[in-house]
């Protein structure tokens, strides 16, 4: 049997609406991206390259707002055009500014943007990617995933338990805490990390894949997530979507 390849977002997809994991992950259909996910993605970038690739002495407020600036002029004239585009570099340059007002700079983490793949079953392999992962004065590791939103107000934790079952098992140390760092209002949701959790987690994860693999009617599910889906440009049910957003206000 084919190892069957699982992600935290793999998971979250599939829990969120199963037609958008057809349209992801067995079609293949190519996302249509919104331009904050752009923007999100290109400061996911600075901060991992701030951290991961200078110095500690090269490092200071000034730095990383230049090379959010560089590489925000290197952004695609077309991207650039795009309506409320303007706002989106000023959201996330305020951000950045705050996080550097409010962060150490100097920092010196333990990974950054680690990669990490581990066998969590016979036929099921665990991948992701961490944006940073700090070491705590214990030695325990400390998780840390940056939101470019803001605090969405209940936080689903199994992103991180997955995350930390992943280090546990690749680097044989205990992970204790796990982080969102959201840029945008500067708030900070932490977790610590029990045992019983983590195994519950894991349980959830295995069981989610076995049903991702008998899956066939891929039923979608209607909701507020369905305005930022990248593929509702060719979803069955975007028609009922307009009117559910229409009649509900989302």
């Amino acid at each position: 049997m084919a190892v069957f390849r699982l992600s935290p977002l793999r998971v979250r997809v599939f829990n969120t609406c199963h037609l958008r994991y057809r349209y992801q992950y067995v079609d293949k259909l190519q996302a249509r991206l919104r331009p904050a996910d752009t923007a999100g993605s290109l400061v996911h970038n600075v901060l991992c390259d701030f951290f991961g690739k200078l110095p500690r002495d090269e490092r200071d407020s000034e730095r990383l707002i230049a090379m959010f600036e560089e590489r925000w002029a290197a952004l695609s004239p077309r991207y650039l055009r795009m309506t409320g585009v303007d706002e989106l570099h000023d959201r996330n340059l305020s951000a950045l500014q705050e996080f550097a007002q409010r962060e150490d700079l100097g920092a010196e983490p333990f990974q950054v943007e680690a990669y990490v793949q581990v066998q969590i079953a016979p036929e099921v392999t665990l991948f992701g990617r961490m944006d940073r992962i700090d070491e705590e004065p214990d030695g325990t590791l400390h998780i840390i995933d940056y939101k470019t939103g803001s605090h969405p107000g209940d936080v689903d934790a199994s992103q991180l338990q997955l995350y930390a079952i992943m280090v546990e098992s690749k680097l044989e140390r205990t992970v204790s805490r796990a982080s969102f760092w959201y840029l945008d209002g500067g708030s900070v949701w932490t977790t610590e990390l029990r045992p019983a959790d983590k195994e519950q987690t894991l349980a959830r994860a295995l069981a989610a894949a076995k049903d991702m693999q008998r899956e066939r009617e891929y039923e979608p599910t209607i909701a507020p997530h369905c305005a930022d889906c990248p593929f509702l440009y060719t979803c069955a049910v975007r028609d009922e979507i307009a009117q559910r957003r229409q009649a509900e206000g989302w």
